[in-house]
Order: structure tokens, then sequence, then C-alpha cells
């Protein structure tokens, strides 16, 4: 039920005002993209819209034509947060509204033979670069996060590593700035990413081959980094190479899960390694055991016809 209220503030000027309010309590990384989507989506929309003015109608409406525009129900419903976010503080009415359902789609990991592959690949002529997918294969860290790597931060006495960066590049904020990107290089998203994790022997035995000082990056071996937005070319590079199609860096992580489920680690383990804080979350995202897998456990069933 609509109660009247008489708040004439804009929805654009309800969003300055938001963003002033939060630019100072959440991380550079976040705060850029709350800025893009409210500028791209929320204030584009409603530019000339006060508050007054709104109900669920119009919010509604709102909703139908970002989906009718292409994006995704997950897209829409961060939109549909941040909107509600700026708005709740100022309405009057109970927002009763169409939340898009998000349908988990399945994630491929790459096959047996896929994985072989790559592997085979890796091993001949590694470089620093190479050495980044072995990483990545073995621990199933974040490309953020390997991009961020240092050798301070690989204990090869312990047989640790140490993940407490991320890099990734974001939209900037600042007007003047004539860059419209930069790349930040921060703390984890949550605290269950800042995180310890063994390292497999293999991959000891090779980080010892390429161990330089301290200040220098994992994938260069110097003081300069590679961004994710390049690295990826030289992983799909070697996937081409491969002959391997339809996969993506993430695909590394994901096999890395569902690998170590099929042998048998535990669930909480893989939670921890992986930087989460549910272990439900883990197992629903992103464990997906393959076809050969799942016949052998359907095989295990004992049926008596």
């Amino acid at each position: 039920m609509a109660r009247k209220t008489n708040n004439t503030i804009s929805i654009e000027k309800a969003t300055a005002l938001f963003l002033a309010k939060i630019k100072i309590k959440v991380k550079e990384s976040t705060f850029s993209r709350y800025n893009f989507v409210c500028e791209k989506h929320i204030i584009q929309y409603f530019k000339d819209i006060e508050l007054h003015h709104l109900n669920n109608k119009i919010i509604n409406n709102f909703i139908q034509s970002k989906l009718e525009h292409g994006l995704s129900a997950k897209t829409v419903n961060d939109i549909i947060y941040l909107l509600l976010q700026i708005i709740k503080p100022y309405c009057k009415f109970d927002i009763d509204i169409e939340k898009p359902s998000c349908r988990q789609n399945e994630i491929s990991i790459f096959t047996e033979p896929e994985y072989n592959r790559l592997i085979e690949y890796l091993a001949i002529g590694t470089d620093s670069k190479k050495l980044g997918i072995i990483i990545v294969m073995l621990t199933g860290i974040r490309i953020g996060e390997l991009c961020a790597l240092k050798w301070e931060n690989i204990n090869l006495e312990n047989g640790t590593i140490f993940i407490n960066k991320t890099m990734q590049r974001v939209k900037t904020t600042d007007k003047k700035d004539t860059k419209k990107t930069k790349i930040i290089i921060d703390v984890p998203k949550s605290t269950a990413s800042i995180r310890v994790i063994p390292i497999h022997s293999m991959l000891l035995a090779k980080l010892k081959e390429f161990k330089t000082h301290d200040n220098s990056y994992i994938l260069t071996n110097s003081t300069k980094y590679i961004e994710p937005r390049i690295y990826t070319r030289h992983f799909k590079s070697y996937l081409n190479a491969c002959g391997i199609k339809g996969n993506t860096f993430h695909t590394l992580r994901h096999t890395f899960a569902t690998m170590s489920i099929s042998r048998k680690m535990d669930t909480k383990s893989l939670s921890m390694l992986l930087g989460h804080t549910d272990v439900a979350f883990t197992m629903k995202r992103y464990v997906h055991p393959n076809i050969e897998h799942r016949r052998i456990q359907i095989e295990k069933l004992e049926f008596d016809f």
C-alpha cells in the first residue's frame, strides 16, 4: 500500500548521496563497480524521476527493461540491490517487486584428456608464465590472486603460499582522470580469501627452480607485474596450442575443486583452500562431477530386479 510522501529529492541526487556515503566504507574496487552500475543503469533510467513519483510499477518496468536488453538475472539482481539501498531511506511505500530468478548454469571443467594435454604442454619449456598455470592447477587460486603473487608470499622451507593480495582492473571514478580504467592491488574480497595454502610436493620442486628475490612477481620474476587481462591472453594461447576450446581461466579453479573432491579431499579443507566461508557454497558452485565419475558412482548402486 503506497503512502503519500512530500519528499521531492530526485533519484539522481539520492544516488549521489549514497555513493558519497559508502565511498569511505568499501574497497576501491567495490566502489568502482557500484559507481559504474549507478551511472550506467540507475541514473540513466531514473534521471528525471523524483522519489515521490516512484512506485512498484515503475521499478518493475525498470527490471523488465534490463532483462529485455539482454542482461542476466544475476546482473539485474545486483542492480536491484543497489537501487533498493539508494531509495529505501526515502521511500514511504511498501516495496513489492518481482526479482528475476537466477538459474545456476553448469560450468565446464577440463576433461581428463584435455587436462593431461595441458600438463604435457606446460612441462615443455616451462617459464614463469607457464609456472603460473601450474600453480593454479595445484592450488585453485583466482587469477587476480595469482597476478598479485610475489616470491615473498612463497615459503619454500615450510612449503606454503600466503594469499593476501589480489589484482584487478577497475573503472576510474575520478572525473579528472584521463584514463578510463586502472590497476589496483588490494586485499581479497573477503577475510576467508586471506589464507595459507600448503604446496604440493611436485609444485614445490618447480618453485625452487624459479625462486628469485622476494619483491619479484611470480609471473615475471621481476618487479613488473602482468595484469589479469593480459595473462588471460597467454592462457588462451596455451589452450589453442593444446587444441582445447570452450574453457576459460576460471575452468582451472573449477577443475581443481572437482578433482579434489573426486580424490576424497574433505569439503571443509577444500572450502578453506578456495578461500570460501561457506562449505555449502563450495559444493554448489565449484564442484562438478564429470560423466565418468557419475558413471562410477551409479554403478556402485545395487538393484534387485
